[in-house]
């Protein structure tokens, strides 16, 4: 495992490192929604400090790396339909463009970004990486001033980002790489995907590879979580995994898979709160224990449709699912109570009733058939609430409920609120981790009352697991920065 203290920050450099290079600033910009809109301009804002520090030493150039969704490639016997038709077979995909995203740096940064689409002046798109790079290292012979920024276009339209660890992959690394002289990794939501060629074979072909200000934050913050669990003397930790489904793809980190390592250093009066509709399979399992704990086989005997809606109603599971997602949450019960650590699940819930004129939330202890829970109750909040108290760290992993829906919003508002109490008047270390949960954590207007609000989502829950990230092995310690190469 690296040791923390020895690694390079750009905070930490000479402006001698800087001064007069094109630096690639490795970003995490991922920030659309499903329709192609910014939706939470956060992963965008927390860069800001990274680039005013390199417009600070000198930087002649500062050219941001990143990228967006999930571009697919499209099949050439049918075509995607519409204006990404004309690209057919390739990756490029309007909706997935960055412009949106400079226009947003345009607007933090108050000043002129440059931004190098994937396309050429006649709409067509670069499908050759090399000469999308030398299009790019043309145009800022040109155009670009020194100290000015450059956004370069989403790093999945070509395959060799999505391919790092192959021949392609390498390629495209090093064919980005030639454009500047400095590496800075600011990626922190995408420094455990070592595999994108511009977050780990890129580290191959450039002098300098430090870690960017807010990567640097969120390696403190975590680093220091992952240490204090081992003390033996601290005051409580307390972790609220929530949000929509229990993970089971087989080499996807979930929230249920870090909680259960967390346990083998959590100690009596260590916590574990388990809310939104990734709960409803723990209600299930905890009712139906006996059966779980003779397998999955014997418990499918037992537990059919009928005693699942007798639980949790007509609410929000995923039936293909639905066993294995029982059998992860029992044993994940079974280990805590072996090692005295609280789970604490739902005792209350917001529900409406299907085929209500319109939906109204009303509260119950429990979900019977035709309801549909969206929320938790205000009994749980307050059982929360109350358990927080004196609590060294709490670490909050996804929505308690269905927030964006202002009826289904209550439960998320209460548990954030009682988090940011104790975080100003018990100096407790509060993380919001995750995407969805910074969005949320933001929207409630308490985004600069936690300790941090985590840009990283799988990032933060693979650091959490394993005290480290793959990106971090990669980057230069301090010792060889000393040097100026």
């Amino acid at each position: 495992m690296v040791n923390f203290d020895e690694l390079a920050a750009l905070d930490e450099l000479d402006a001698q490192h800087i001064a007069g290079r094109s630096v690639l600033l490795r970003t995490s910009f991922d920030a659309f929604d499903e329709h192609g809109n910014i939706k939470d301009g956060l992963r965008i804002e927390t860069a800001e400090g990274t680039i005013k520090t390199l417009k600070q030493k000198g930087a002649k150039r500062i050219i941001i790396l990143t990228y967006a969704g999930r571009p697919e490639k499209a099949p050439v016997k049918e075509p995607k339909i519409g204006e990404n038709a004309r690209y057919n077979g390739l990756l490029y995909d309007r909706r997935l463009s960055l412009r949106p995203e400079a226009d947003y740096l345009h607007g933090m940064l108050k000043e002129k970004v440059h931004f190098i689409s994937a396309l050429d002046d006649d709409g067509n798109f670069f499908a050759d990486a090399t000469d999308y790079v030398k299009h790019a290292s043309e145009y800022m012979d040109r155009k670009v001033r020194n100290g000015e920024v450059v956004l370069l276009d989403n790093m999945r339209f070509w395959e060799g980002e999505n391919n790092g660890d192959k021949d392609i992959g390498r390629e495209f690394a090093k064919a980005i790489a030639s454009l500047g002289d400095a590496y800075i990794q600011d990626g922190f939501a995408q420094a455990h995907r070592v595999n994108n060629a511009t977050v780990g074979e890129i580290t191959n072909h450039v002098k300098i590879k430090v870690l960017g200000l807010q990567f640097k934050k969120e390696v403190d913050y975590l680093k220091g979580i992952f240490n204090n669990l081992t003390k033996s003397e601290r005051r409580p930790f307390v972790f609220v995994i929530a949000g929509k489904k229990i993970e089971t793809k087989p080499g996807i980190v979930s929230k249920i898979d870090v909680a259960s390592k967390l346990m083998d250093n959590m100690r009596v009066g260590d916590k574990i709160f388990v809310g939104g509709a990734l709960s409803y399979p723990f209600l299930i399992a905890e009712k139906y224990m006996e059966d779980v704990k003779k397998g999955k086989e014997e418990m499918m005997k037992n537990v059919r449709g009928k005693q699942i809606k007798d639980i949790v109603g007509d609410s929000y599971l995923e039936w293909d699912q639905i066993y294995d997602q029982i059998m992860v949450a029992g044993n994940m019960l079974i280990k805590a109570k072996e090692r005295k650590i609280e789970v604490s699940l739902p005792v209350d819930h917001g529900v409406f009733t299907i085929g209500a004129k319109a939906p109204e939330v009303f509260y119950v202890d429990k979900i019977s058939e035709g309801m549909v829970a969206g929320d938790v109750g205000p009994k749980t909040v307050e059982n929360w609430a109350r358990s927080l108290e004196h609590a060294h760290t709490v670490v909050l992993a996804g929505p308690v409920g269905w927030y964006e829906n202002e009826i289904f919003a209550a439960g998320s508002l209460g548990v954030v609120e009682a988090i940011v109490r104790q975080t100003e008047a018990n100096s407790t270390i509060s993380i919001a981790a995750g995407g969805d949960t910074a969005e949320m954590v933001r929207s409630f207007g308490f985004g600069q009352r936690f300790s941090l609000v985590s840009i990283g989502g799988g990032a933060t829950l693979e650091f959490l697991m394993n005290g480290g990230l793959p990106a971090l092995e990669l980057l230069d310690r301090k010792e060889k920065t000393r040097v100026i190469v």
